[in-house]
């Protein structure tokens, strides 16, 4: 029986068991080389890495393999990258040379095998190290500096190369959403750090209005196309009143609508929701200022919802 023919839970408790299966064959090659070899240098991990990299690799790029044999070779990959990363990283003891050697092995990953899942694995560890990297250097502006990974994923997405990155752009887009639910709107958690966000807020606003204009070129009517400037500018509107990572969610948003994806429109709803509800009970800023502000939220989109009626009206009476 093949992957094809199998029913979905089938494949799923298989998938399951590969996983399993690469715990403990990582479990047992870490054990192995550390307890009984009594190896204790942190590049140890690389090279357990580089085995069980190469291992899922040639698993991931046998065609006829089944769902057990890509899960397993799909675990061990990326379980290889981490160890390889995290064995040089606490060598050099740098965020920066970790992040440098992720990216590199996101290059190795996109030239030797196809697999979305990892990619996006890796794609986001690079990512993630990036982050780290601003972050424990005490970079200014940390978050303005990692908003420009959203541009660059962008630009894969709507113009994709020959070679399939959109795993890679996904984690990109992803980045400063993330970075926001986890630090800049949790600035508590970053109080000695400059970590910017009025260049992220106007970068993401750029973006939504070009994804924006996007629509509108492609639109047919002058009715749709008012409705379009009218959303496009209460949009705006509610971008600058949010906190810095609702920007990001909108843009997200406005991506889901111009591409069609259900999966970017729960992910924009879901992170536009968590930052109102973040905002609201922060203790940053008093509750009547918070309250206010979201009233005002409220009374631009009542009357986007207003403009586009009368945009209706006016077209049906033409």
């Amino acid at each position: 029986m093949n992957s094809v023919q199998m029913p979905w839970y089938v494949r799923w408790v298989v998938g399951v068991g590969a996983w399993v299966t690469a715990l403990v064959l990582i479990a047992l090659g870490a054990t192995f080389v550390f307890a009984l070899l009594e190896v204790k240098e942190p590049i140890a991990m690389s090279l357990i890495g580089a085995v069980y990299l190469g291992f899922g690799l040639w698993f991931l790029r046998q065609d006829d393999a089944g769902v057990f044999a890509q899960q397993l070779g799909l675990a061990t990959a990326a379980a290889g990258t981490a160890l390889i990363v995290g064995g040089i990283g606490v060598e050099s003891e740098s965020s920066w040379v970790a992040f440098i050697i992720a990216a590199g092995m996101l290059a190795v990953v996109i030239a030797s095998c196809d697999d979305k899942i990892l990619q996006f694995l890796v794609a986001a560890l690079a990512a993630s190290l990036c982050v780290a990297a601003l972050l424990d250097s005490n970079t200014r502006y940390a978050g303005d500096l990692a908003a420009l990974a959203t541009p660059v994923g962008l630009y894969l997405l709507l113009r994709p190369p020959q070679r399939d990155l959109m795993p890679t752009a996904i984690a990109l887009i992803l980045t400063y959403p993330l970075l926001s639910v986890f630090a800049l709107d949790a600035g508590y958690l970053f109080r000695g750090v400059d970590l910017g966000g009025q260049f992220a807020r106007a970068l993401h606003i750029v973006l939504f209005l070009g994804l924006a204009y996007l629509h509108w070129r492609h639109t047919a009517g002058d009715k749709a196309k008012r409705q379009t400037v009218v959303f496009a500018v209460v949009a705006t509107l509610v971008c600058l009143l949010l906190p810095v990572g609702g920007s990001a969610a909108m843009l997200i948003l406005m991506l889901a609508f111009v591409t069609g994806s259900k999966p970017f429109a729960l992910l924009g709803v879901a992170l536009q929701a968590q930052f109102i509800v973040r905002y609201y009970y922060s203790l940053e800023v008093n509750l009547l200022n918070k309250s206010l502000l979201l009233m005002a939220v409220g009374i631009a989109l009542l009357a986007s919802w207003w403009l586009m009626h009368r945009v209706d009206a006016r077209g049906k009476e033409s």
